[in-house]
């Protein structure tokens, strides 16, 4: 059984350390991933979208990149869904300050 070491919800990218501590028990390192496919480091796919990247990371660890890193894959509504706060849609279509419904 796998040990959860994120915080907050099931939807939460890895930890930076959780991905090169997954990589490091596979008995590679991001430098060595990185080199191997012709980049000088990937330290840069911990923190900030890299399509290329995430990519080879996540086929070194037999993972689909969106398990990695869910909130850099979620789909443009999911996104926008969550970013709206504080606002209610009525029936009519019309958009009203306050909680969403």
């Amino acid at each position: 059984m796998a040990m959860d070491t994120q915080k907050g919800s099931a939807a939460a990218d890895w930890h930076p350390a959780d991905v090169k501590a997954a990589l490091e028990k596979r008995g590679i390192s991001l430098r060595q991933l990185a080199q191997r496919h012709g980049y000088s480091h990937f330290q840069r796919v911990l923190t900030t979208h890299w399509w290329a990247a995430e990519q080879i990371v996540a086929r070194a660890l037999d993972l689909e990149p969106s398990v990695i890193w869910p909130s850099r894959y979620q789909t443009s509504r999911d996104r926008a869904q969550r970013m709206t706060r504080n606002i209610r849609v009525t029936r009519t279509g019309r958009i009203q300050a306050g909680a969403r419904s």
